[in-house]
């Protein structure tokens, strides 16, 4: 059962957003293609989670295009699966355009969710500062998620720690209003956030 918001959903309001060439930093198995207005090219490294459709392989510190010249980074639960996320953020703002857009977004009230590590959790004001060091200037930071995707994380962590009768019972309980209330409800509480998005700009060069 996918309790989860689908990506779509989290991208809906910031599409118009993505146009140019696009850089998905980290993308993983996500397909966001149909959500580019451009020309979108996805990074990872060789070993990591994937599909088949990775344009730049290469470490995130080190990635192998020309200063400036991306219109659009989307970087989404990517760094606090990095040892040197300020090296990586110095090297965002190296490839990325005066004023071009950063999509941040980072977990703060998940699990530990190993890929192939899992190093850190940001609050708001940490991705502030984040963004700050590293010539971005910060437009927009909010909770991505309501607040039952919070509890959410919580419960399939929980129960699936475990196999028993008692954890199938409750799987069938939650699950079913979790994924109604992940999906439907608009009831935020920032402080108790799954994750944050931040969006910036990178501050122009001198």
């Amino acid at each position: 059962m996918q309790i989860f918001p689908p990506i779509e959903k989290e991208y809906e309001n910031y599409r118009h957003l993505f146009r140019g060439k696009v850089l998905n930093a980290g993308a993983g198995d996500r397909d966001i293609s149909k959500m580019i207005d451009g020309e979108l090219f996805n990074q990872d490294i060789a070993h990591g989670l994937h599909n088949d459709n990775i344009h730049i392989y290469s470490p995130l510190h080190k990635i192998p295009k020309p200063d400036g010249f991306f219109d659009v980074i989307i970087c989404n639960a990517v760094l606090e699966h990095v040892a040197n996320p300020e090296e990586i953020m110095e090297e965002f703002a190296r490839v990325l355009r005066d004023d071009g857009i950063l999509y941040l977004g980072l977990p703060f009230l998940q699990p530990e969710h190993k890929d192939p590590t899992d190093f850190q959790r940001y609050t708001a004001d940490g991705m502030i500062a984040l963004a700050n060091r590293h010539m971005f200037s910060v437009d927009k930071i909010e909770s991505v998620h309501n607040i039952y995707v919070t509890f959410a994380w919580i419960v399939v962590y929980w129960l699936s720690a475990r196999n028993s009768v008692r954890n199938f019972l409750l799987k069938i309980i939650f699950y079913p209003v979790l994924t109604v209330l992940c999906r439907l409800s608009d009831e935020h509480v920032f402080a108790a956030a799954s994750c944050f998005r931040l969006l910036g700009r990178r501050i122009p060069r001198v």
